[in-house]
């Protein structure tokens, strides 16, 4: 049966009568948290028996029953799969034939799983089912009794030789005898240590995330993707791979490896199928080592047009606008990751001709952009926000961008550029559109400055959507739709759903994100407001269509 004609084990077990929907959705949410299988949170639940399972795969679904007691295995198979990940995910190598391993599993609907025993093995899987006390009893005979794990043979002679494939790539570092005198450099550029650094990279662009996480911790060595803004763990491996690759990770960003009692910054760059990547490289020094965070950014997958970016019609005209004033100040506000770069940068590559000037100051350069002039802060330097801006002045700018406005010397630098005929952008790290005027009010800056320079304020954040694939309608109580500002004639007609979990969704229930925003003009009204330092949230209720606008977007 391939997977794609297999139902989900949730949903073929409902529909089988062995479960409900209430007891799928607690299996569900309880999943999501601690990272085990679907299966084996059935059975912790007390929702299913091991032999109910067990016995629905068989004869349901037509999932082979592998008798543990019956396989002599080889130990070359046993090392193959680390410990820790046979443990967590509850699985067992039986066989090897060419590139196919056979595993006694828990869920092999578990599509998660399967891929992290692929991707740590480098192998095909052909799953069996079992109980988890025969897959538990297994892995303690085998792994407990001296099986070899990964990296742990004996090698005098040839210290950390290259292997020949990824699967053995993964079993070939750490403690063999001289591991450790190796020098840094030498290991960080091993091949296996920077084919399983390129593989975790690729497949980080290829899942659209936005961060890879690499993270060392008492038990082992973990790879976390940020995607659509929820970290998920996709690999985990032994204590021994950390270090390695770290040093490889600060070896391609140009970081001194040999310091590892500070953070570092640095950035790195790759092409991946004649796409130009760059990775913004972060470490910093933890208890068990280093980790890292690696911000992708991929130029291809950024949208840098307006049109493109999920506004509503209105919102895009009327920001459309307030960009092509010839001079004032437009401001971005929300949490770190809304989407506030990618805003500036399709806003500066919407009025950017060979006319204009535009001269931007950033933290870090994160796109380069045709025709701009951009420039990155040094704080070690002596190169800061309020310091540049200034020196941008003496550039004959049009149009200005500042990444962030933190103190009063960038705020009042920034309303004097405004003040003489320049159009700023910048951001600011306020909950709504109108906390951004009152912000600079309490940075120092005059309200009567603040009233007669600031065009717009914009607050935005990324919400994530309900998977297509799996969603499923739920009943929204009134309560909530009236803390949404939903109106009462319309909640007949609105549609509500909720994700239930796929293989496309990795199993969160949530597919893609759409930005949502709350626009306000600055007007004669809300200079008036502003002049007369009122409360934001007279502002925002004279400034707003309504209170809560950034809820609007998204029951619509």
């Amino acid at each position: 049966m391939s997977r794609e004609e297999r139902k989900l084990l949730g949903l073929s077990l409902i529909e089988a009568g062995f479960i409900n929907r209430e007891q799928l959705n607690n299996a569900l949410r309880r999943h999501r948290k601690t990272g085990d299988t679907l299966g084996y949170t059935l059975l912790k639940l007390g929702y299913l028996s091991d032999h109910q399972l067990l016995n629905f795969l068989e004869s349901k679904l037509g999932f082979p029953h592998a008798n543990l007691g019956n396989y002599v295995v080889d130990r070359n198979v046993i090392n193959l799969l680390p410990e820790d990940i046979a443990r967590k995910y509850q699985v067992f190598p039986l066989l090897k034939v060419r590139n196919t391993i056979t595993v006694a599993m828990l869920d092999p609907l578990d599509t998660f799983v399967m891929e992290s025993i692929k991707y740590t093995t480098g192998c095909d899987i052909k799953p069996l089912v079992s109980t988890k006390d025969e897959i538990m009893a297994a892995i303690d005979k085998y792994y407990g009794t001296g099986a070899v794990a990964p990296g742990h043979e004996d090698d005098k002679e040839e210290g950390l030789k290259e292997l020949q494939d990824f699967a053995s790539k993964l079993q070939g570092i750490t403690k063999r005898e001289g591991v450790h005198d190796l020098n840094e450099v030498t290991l960080a550029n091993t091949q296996s240590i920077i084919q399983l650094v390129n593989r975790i990279i690729t497949d980080g662009i290829k899942y659209k995330a936005s961060d890879i996480h690499l993270e060392p911790d008492a038990k082992g060595f973990r790879v976390r993707f940020r995607i659509d803004g929820l970290l998920q763990e996709v690999m985990s491996l032994s204590t021994e791979w950390g270090a390695p690759t770290l040093s490889r990770v600060k070896v391609m960003a140009e970081l001194d490896i040999s310091e590892k009692r500070v953070p570092h910054d640095g950035r790195a760059g790759l092409s991946l199928d004649g796409r130009e990547i760059d990775l913004r490289v972060s470490t910093f020094p933890v208890v068990h080592g280093e980790k890292a965070v690696l911000r992708i950014l991929d130029k291809t997958s950024v949208v840098f047009s307006l049109a493109d970016l999920g506004f509503e019609e209105d919102v895009l005209r009327q920001f459309g606008a307030a960009i092509r004033q010839p001079h004032g100040i437009i401001l971005l506000t929300g949490p770190t990751g809304s989407g506030k770069t990618s805003t500036l940068y399709a806003a500066l590559k919407e009025i950017n001709s060979i006319d204009k000037n535009i001269v931007t100051i950033e933290d870090p350069v994160e796109y380069q952009l045709s025709l701009v002039n951009q420039s990155q802060i040094n704080v070690k330097a002596g190169f800061t926000f309020g310091g540049g801006l200034r020196s941008i002045l003496r550039q004959d700018p049009d149009v200005i961008m500042v990444g962030e406005i933190r103190d009063l010397e960038t705020a009042e630098t920034a309303v004097r550029a405004a003040q003489t005929g320049h159009l700023v952008f910048s951001t600011l790290h306020t909950n709504d559109a109108a906390g951004a005027v009152t912000r600079l009010i309490d940075m120092g800056v005059e309200p009567f400055l603040v009233a007669s320079s600031v065009l717009a304020t914009m607050a935005q954040r990324l919400v994530r959507l309900t998977c297509k694939d799996c969603k499923e309608s739920v009943h929204i109580s009134d309560e909530v739709l009236e803390r949404l500002g939903v109106p009462r004639e319309k909640r007949e007609l609105w549609k509500f759903s909720e994700g239930v979990g796929c293989t496309g969704c990795k199993d969160s229930g949530y597919h893609g994100r759409l930005c949502i925003t709350e626009l306000m003009q600055v007007n004669e009204p809300i200079r008036n407001l502003i002049v007369t330092k009122s409360p934001s949230s007279k502002i925002k209720l004279t400034g707003l269509r309504r209170p809560f606008s950034l809820a609007e977007p998204m029951v619509h």
